[in-house]
């Protein structure tokens, strides 16, 4: 690791939690959350001159307000610029170091003013209490690691006390606001095989209940004709979900661009044969399921680990493409959504989470079992799929006019 990496604000002993966290399987995405949320925390200590040591639980209360009032977007412009001074902005430079990687990312994007990576990454205002609450968490499973670890600790886990959290109504935009939104892509996006994939993805989202990281992480091989698709979901944890008709048959016209994004051009000069061999493959008949079928023909003969990306869904321009195992990025997806949504009026707040969120409160109000729900979202308590479908406002409306006295 780079001298500037190992000088930068870290706990005792972080790059061993982190790497723990690797070797039991948690995920990139998860481990770069954590190393991001402790440096927050590292930051606040450095900038405050309070030795982890010596930390008292004074130090996490003041460390809230310090977030909620938005502090530590000062102080990690403070930080950034002591530490950039010495090599550079070199940050900005991943490497194949698996620690690199991660500070890099975390010390490369986070909370900077120019070319923010999403729309909250400058607010007027600090952290909502959402935010703190996952921050303090990842403190609290630090903690614990040092305590399996016999190191020392300033105090126990249990006193990294959680905040008070507002109670708001989940809110999920009416179907035809979803299916608008949905649909939005081919008005909106320039180019059509961008359209043809956001609208494929949007598609996918609402059909399935998938996440939108396992959505994004969604490779070749899981493609099938009947619709059935096994995931890897949060904790590692596999299961299925199921494609509509209607995602199908969207899936199967954006799968013929993206087989025609199988190679790079370098590749293409390189194997000319193997391109012919895909384009030879691409012509013919053009019926629902041909370019699925051609998926699943491609893993049998395991063509499709000749690929350039395993990633069903990649970018079509930029740098990126011409890297090894290039995927589309979550940051992106989510902005293009916010966008289709600014433009489309929609008042309430939809997100890629929103898709999933109107999948099961309208599979619910259409009849769907909670077990089922449960089932098909990948949640590790009934408690959860419960809240949609106890809480849907179609089903307390009906109750009132159903069973009020006073009618």
């Amino acid at each position: 690791m780079s001298t500037l990496l190992k000088d930068i604000p870290k706990l005792p002993n972080q790059d061993d939690f982190l790497l723990y966290l690797q070797n039991n399987a948690y995920s990139k995405q998860t481990i770069h959350t954590y190393a991001r949320d402790l440096c927050i925390l590292a930051v606040y200590l450095y900038t405050n001159d309070i030795p982890f040591e010596k930390m008292a639980k004074d130090d996490i209360s003041n460390y809230k307000g310090y977030l909620l009032e938005g502090r530590h977007l000062d102080a990690l412009d403070i930080v950034r610029k002591e530490f950039l001074t010495k090599e550079g902005k070199d940050l900005e430079k991943y490497r194949e170091d698996f620690l690199e990687d991660i500070y890099r990312k975390v010390y490369g994007s986070l909370g900077i003013l120019e070319r923010p990576q999403n729309s909250r990454s400058r607010t007027d205002g600090g952290l909502d209490e959402k935010s703190i609450n996952r921050m303090l968490s990842a403190f609290r499973s630090y903690l614990k690691y040092q305590i399996g670890m016999d190191r020392d600790i300033p105090f126990p886990p249990d006193a990294v006390s959680l905040i008070r959290t507002k109670k708001r109504v989940k809110k999920v935009a009416s179907i035809q606001e979803l299916i608008s939104l949905i649909e939005s892509p081919m008005e909106f996006e320039k180019s059509e095989k961008v359209a043809l994939r956001n609208r494929t993805m949007l598609e996918m989202l609402f059909a399935s209940g998938m996440r939108i990281s396992e959505l994004i992480g969604l490779d070749l091989e899981k493609v099938s004709t009947d619709g059935k698709m096994y995931i890897l979901g949060k904790g590692g944890k596999e299961r299925a979900v199921f494609l509509t008709s209607r995602s199908m048959d969207w899936l199967n016209k954006y799968l013929k661009v993206r087989l025609e994004h199988a190679f790079t051009d370098r590749e293409k000069e390189d194997s000319p044969g193997e391109v012919d061999r895909l384009f030879a493959d691409l012509k013919g008949g053009d019926d629902s399921r041909r370019y699925i079928r051609l998926i699943e023909e491609y893993r049998r003969n395991r063509f499709l680990e000749r690929f350039n990306s395993q990633a069903v869904f990649i970018p079509f321009h930029g740098q990126s493409t011409r890297k090894k195992e290039c995927r589309l990025s979550t940051n992106y997806f989510q902005e293009r959504i916010a966008d289709y949504r600014r433009r489309l009026g929609i008042q309430i707040p939809t997100s890629a989470h929103s898709l999933r969120h109107g999948f099961a409160t309208y599979m619910a109000e259409n009849g769907a079992n909670a077990a089922v729900l449960q089932v098909l979202l990948g949640h590790e308590s009934l408690d959860t799929t419960t809240r949609y479908v106890h809480a849907s406002e179609k089903f307390a409306r009906e109750s009132v006019s159903k069973f009020h006295p006073l009618k």
